[in-house]
C-alpha cells in the first residue's frame, strides 16, 4: 500500500516546482508585453514630442503617462487631436495615428496625435481570453510588430476596482470595470483615480491648447449595433452627418449618431460638454473582438475572415456589411479611420468658415491603403534618420 504520509513533503516540494516553473513562464510572457518597444518614423512635418504629463504633472511617472506628437505648420489655423489607443485591443486605431504620423503634411494649423491614449492598456492583454500578444504588419523590410493590449487601465496600475464605479461628475452608476476604462472616466478629475487622472489630462491638453476637432478613434464587434460609425456630439453633428454621407457616397458605407445625452463618461458625450472642441467618436469594424468568432488568432486580426460570423450575416445578426471572401482587413479598418479623419476636417472648414479655424493637412486615405497596402506606408527604422525614431 503507498503510504501518503511517508511522501507528503516531496509532493508538496515537487507541486510547489511546478507551481514556480508556470509562474516563471506565465511572468515571462507578460513581460515580454509589457516591456515591448514599438518604432514610429515620423514624417517631416513633426515638431516635437511631449508627455501628456506636461498637461497634468500628477501623471508623471505613472503607467498612463503617454507621448504626444505635434506637427505645427507655423502657419496659425484650427487644430486637430488624434486619439489612437484608448481600447488597445483596438489596434486600428493605433495603427492609423501610426500611419497619419509617418505621413502627415500640415499647411496650415497644428496636429496632436496620441497613438496609445491609454498607454497602461497597452502593456497587458485580455486576462483569460487567450489572446495573441502581437500582431505583424508585412511591410517591405519584414513585418513590424504591435501589441494587443487590453481594453482598460493595467491592474497592475490601478486596484481595486470598485464594487460599482460611480462616474463623475454626473453620479451615474456604471460598471465597476469603468473604473479603468477610458472611455467611461471622461471628463476626468484631478484627484480621482488614475484613469480619471488620465482622462482629466487628455481634457486639459483639448483646453489649453483650444483644440478645434477632437477625434477619438475605435473599434467594434460587427454584432455591436453602433460599428461603422461617426459618434457625435451636438455641435459636432451636422458636420459628422455630411461627412457619412459623403463617405458612404465614395468610399464605405459610414453612419453617424447623435451622442446620447444620458449615457455618461464617454468622450463624445462628456468631453464635448466640458471644453470647447468638436469631438467625435468614430468605430470601425473588428471581428476580432466579436464574441460569436471562431479561433482567436493574429490571422483574424488581420485579415478579419471567420466562418461563424458569415453564419451570423446569413441571418441578419450583423449591424454592418460582411462577406468572408474579403473579412475586415487591417488595411480596410486603418483606411476607414484615416478618410474619417480627413472627412471630419473637410467639414469643419465648410461648415465653420472662420480662417483663424481652418485646418488644411494630407495623409493616405483608405482609397491609397486599399491600392498599396497599409505596410507601404511604414517606414523602415534601421533607415531613418534616429532624429526621427521614436519608441513607444
Amino acid at each position: 500500500m503507498f503510504d501518503y504520509e511517508r511522501y507528503k513533503t516531496p509532493r508538496k516540494i515537487v507541486l510547489l516546482l511546478l507551481a514556480l516553473a508556470l509562474a516563471w513562464f506565465g511572468g515571462r510572457e507578460f513581460t515580454e508585453l509589457r516591456t515591448m518597444k514599438e518604432t514610429v518614423v515620423v514624417s517631416d512635418a513633426f515638431t516635437k514630442m511631449v508627455m501628456l504629463s506636461d498637461y497634468f504633472p500628477p501623471i508623471k511617472g505613472t503607467g498612463v503617462d503617454t507621448p504626444v506628437y505635434i506637427y505645427d505648420s507655423g502657419v496659425p489655423g484650427g487644430s486637430m487631436f488624434y486619439l489612437g489607443g484608448t481600447h488597445p485591443y483596438e489596434p486600428a486605431t493605433m495603427l492609423s495615428a501610426y500611419v497619419m504620423m509617418e505621413n502627415l503634411k500640415v499647411e496650415k494649423g497644428r496636429v496632436f496625435i496620441c497613438p496609445h491614449a491609454n498607454m497602461s492598456a497597452s502593456t497587458i492583454g485580455m486576462l483569460g481570453n487567450a489572446y495573441p500578444k502581437f500582431l505583424h504588419v508585412e511591410t517591405a523590410f519584414g513585418p513590424k510588430p504591435y501589441r494587443i493590449g487590453h481594453r482598460n487601465t493595467s491592474p497592475l496600475d490601478q486596484w481595486p476596482d470598485p464594487f460599482t464605479y460611480v462616474h463623475y461628475p454626473s453620479g451615474q452608476n456604471l460598471d465597476y470595470t469603468d473604473a479603468r476604462n477610458l472611455n467611461r472616466t471622461y471628463p476626468g478629475r484631478p484627484d480621482g483615480n488614475l484613469t480619471e487622472q488620465l482622462t482629466f489630462a487628455i481634457m486639459e491638453l483639448n483646453r489649453k491648447e483650444k483644440i478645434t476637432l477632437f477625434v477619438d478613434a475605435h473599434e467594434a464587434s460587427l454584432m455591436y449595433p453602433v460599428v461603422s460609425t461617426y459618434v457625435a456630439h451636438d455641435r459636432a453633428l451636422d458636420m459628422a452627418m455630411m461627412a457619412s454621407m459623403m463617405l458612404s457616397a465614395t468610399e464605405f458605407p459610414m453612419k453617424c449618431e447623435a451622442s446620447p445625452k444620458n449615457l455618461r463618461g464617454l468622450s463624445h458625450r462628456d468631453a464635448g460638454d466640458f471644453c470647447d472642441s468638436l469631438v467625435i467618436l468614430m468605430e470601425t469594424p473588428e471581428p476580432f473582438i466579436d464574441r460569436v468568432a471562431g479561433k482567436i488568432t493574429e490571422k483574424l486580426m488581420m485579415d478579419g475572415k471567420d466562418e461563424f460570423l458569415q453564419t451570423a450575416a446569413e441571418h441578419g445578426l450583423l449591424f454592418t456589411d460582411y462577406d468572408i471572401s474579403v473579412g475586415c482587413p487591417m488595411w480596410d479598418r486603418v483606411g476607414r479611420h484615416l478618410s474619417g479623419a480627413l472627412a471630419m476636417i473637410l467639414q469643419m472648414n465648410d461648415f465653420l468658415m472662420e480662417p483663424e479655424k481652418e485646418l488644411l493637412l494630407s495623409f493616405p486615405n483608405y482609397s491609397d491603403l486599399k491600392e498599396h497596402g497599409l505596410g507601404h506606408f511604414l517606414n523602415d527604422p534601421a533607415k531613418a534618420d534616429p532624429a526621427k525614431v521614436f519608441f513607444n
